[in-house]
């Protein structure tokens, strides 16, 4: 009974980190996919690529910092802090005209957001019992991809004329419920610490776990094909294409559907029937092929919504069995190992930025779908040498 009644509590306790979760994630999808249109009314390209990088880089010291944050702020405190900080980031960009303002809350922005999730997910890992691992992480990502999902409907309405100041003021206002629930209802949840005697990042033990190092990699390279989209695919659409933001928004509501419709499936299927090396690869293989179509599609609203929709139903495949394999291969003590996992995320801003900057200066436009589509090729590649686990 004792136990029953623990995990009852336990499970109390995870219901305001799901809502927390789905606000930030709402607040989240409104903007992620206007922020390089955005800065592209004040710079260059070359200059929001540089913008983005920054911001990456100032997430995984961010990142790296939090440990011995940690040790002397309250978890609730830092969280608090996070957001307060995008509040006043995404506010900032609402309401400013200046280049060197809309760069500096761009910054604060694109380097905190990572932070809230992570913070979110620590004080997720300590809530769930421990049988329950699996049902609550995927009631957790299925919270996520329906806000994800919904969110570019926003754009489709609030972004009149290429206007997005009313976008940043109702994603600011999404937060703000958070602040709430963050305040009130996580007075009993709890962080444990990371122990600071070992290195944040054990690279020596992940260069030798090869599929460890392996299944990372392929992490990566999705990591990159999102970064590379959400940064040049709103800007190619709407300056090449000629697609209005109401357009693009109803593109980008299909095109995440996806995540909402095939990752538990896919799982399921992984876990079942063939593996997750086997779905990972041919997610890989899908999102290749629908990568080297794109620079011959003509501006037809429906051409790229299914050829997009087809992309993230391989981001899908790869996003949950690269997820599902790492993990089976790990214990919850590998922090090192983990953390090597999570900040591939920012990790691939840095890359994805630098492969645009590069591209962009010696090729047409269109050309970064197709070499970002031999990176994506050399992810099958790298799915198919993993051993299987069970």
């Amino acid at each position: 009974m004792q136990v029953r009644s623990h995990i009852r509590r336990k499970s109390r306790k995870i219901f305001p980190i799901y809502l927390a979760t789905l606000f930030v994630s709402f607040h989240y999808a409104a903007v992620i996919y206007i922020g390089s249109s955005n800065l592209e009314r004040f710079f260059s390209k070359d200059i929001v690529s540089l913008l983005f990088i920054l911001g990456a880089t100032i997430n995984i010291f961010l990142f790296v910092l939090t440990p011995k944050i940690l040790k002397k702020m309250s978890d609730r405190t830092l969280l608090f802090a996070f957001i307060l900080l995008e509040i006043l980031a995404v506010f900032g960009l609402a309401i400013s005209h200046s280049p060197t303002t809309i760069a500096f809350m761009f910054l604060i922005h694109e380097s905190v957001v990572p932070m809230i999730y992570y913070c979110l997910d620590l004080f997720l890992e300590d809530a769930t019992p421990e049988n329950e691992t699996g049902e609550v992480r995927g009631i957790d990502l299925t919270v996520v991809n329906i806000a994800i999902a919904c969110g570019p409907l926003l754009v489709s309405f609030l972004t009149p004329d290429g206007d997005f100041s009313l976008l940043y003021f109702a994603s600011t206002l999404l937060l703000v419920p958070m602040l709430f629930v963050v305040f009130f209802s996580f007075r009993k949840l709890k962080i444990e610490p990371p122990k600071l005697g070992k290195s944040v990042f054990e690279f020596k033990l992940w260069l030798k776990s090869i599929d460890i190092r392996r299944v990372t990699i392929a992490r990566l390279i999705l990591q990159i094909f999102y970064a590379v989209m959400v940064i040049y695919t709103p800007i190619y659409l709407h300056n090449t294409m000629m697609f209005s933001w109401s357009q693009i928004g109803l593109i980008f509501t299909v095109m995440l559907l996806p995540f909402i419709l095939f990752e538990l499936p896919a799982e399921e299927v992984a876990e079942h029937w063939s593996g997750e090396k086997e779905v990972m690869t041919v997610g890989f293989f899908i999102m290749g092929m629908s990568l080297l179509i794109m620079p011959f599609l003509s501006a037809n609203i429906f051409s790229w919504m299914i050829v997009l929709f087809v992309s993230r139903i391989g981001a899908s495949f790869v996003e949950v069995t690269t997820e599902a394999y790492f993990f089976k291969r790990v214990w919850k003590t590998d922090t090192g190992l983990i953390s090597i996992f999570r900040i591939t995320a920012p990790v691939s801003i840095v890359l994805g930025s630098m492969l645009g900057v590069i591209v962009l200066s010696l090729l047409p436009f269109k050309a970064i779908f197709l070499v970002l589509s031999i990176l994506v090729f050399f992810g099958t590649q790298m799915s198919a040498i993993l051993k299987e686990v069970r």
